[in-house]
């Protein structure tokens, strides 16, 4: 499956000309994800970007799942630098979430907020911290789904111009109908590319 998804986002990101390929890595779990800059598609959406997202969840990383199905994603956002913060950009999005789990279909259209900032720090290479929010009441879970919550944090480094090392901490919630479900609650790994 790992090998599957990175060539995958490699493949997709070199076909769509994406802004960035990502893959995140622990020792259970893969999470691959592509994300298509508009603007360099011809389109005058500056700052607007298409993304995908498959993460291959384990249920050593799950609360209360037996049996786990990859997580699909795919989104909308839009990201800009915030005026008066230098090496801030924040971002408004909109996801489509799918996975099931233990017989049950998941459905979810989340809403949400992700930030990046350039650290001010004298170092041989700039760092970065980042973070995303995103949330979907019951009105925006279909099927089996009740609620939907994701929370992100990482810090980067960029050793070489558009290539980051990330580590990271991401906390997937994916409530049904019946009870609270945590689909990941893990730390990774992971390597961006920018194009």
């Amino acid at each position: 499956m790992l090998k599957k998804i990175i060539i995958g986002a490699l493949i997709s990101s070199a076909a769509f000309a994406a802004n960035q390929a990502e893959v995140n890595v622990n020792n259970k779990e893969v999470e691959g994800q592509i994300r298509i800059d508009m603007a360099k598609m011809g389109t005058t959406l500056e700052g607007a970007y298409l993304g995908a997202r498959i993460l291959n969840g384990d249920e050593s990383n799950s609360d209360r799942i037996a049996d786990i199905d990859p997580l699909m994603e795919v989104s909308f956002m839009v990201q800009r630098p915030v005026e008066g913060v230098p090496g801030l950009a924040l971002g408004f999005g909109i996801k489509g979430e799918y996975t099931k789990f233990d017989g049950q279909r998941y459905v979810a259209i989340p809403l949400g907020v992700e930030a990046d900032m350039k650290l001010p720090i004298t170092a041989p290479f700039p760092f970065y911290v980042g973070g995303a929010l995103y949330y979907a009441p019951s009105v925006l879970s279909f099927k089996d789904g009740d609620e939907y919550l994701e929370t992100r944090i990482h810090l980067d480094a960029e050793p070489i111009h558009n290539g980051r090392i990330e580590v990271g901490y991401r906390k997937i919630d994916t409530d049904v109908k019946n009870y609270n479900v945590t689909y990941n609650d893990a730390w990774y790994f992971g390597l961006r590319l920018d194009f």
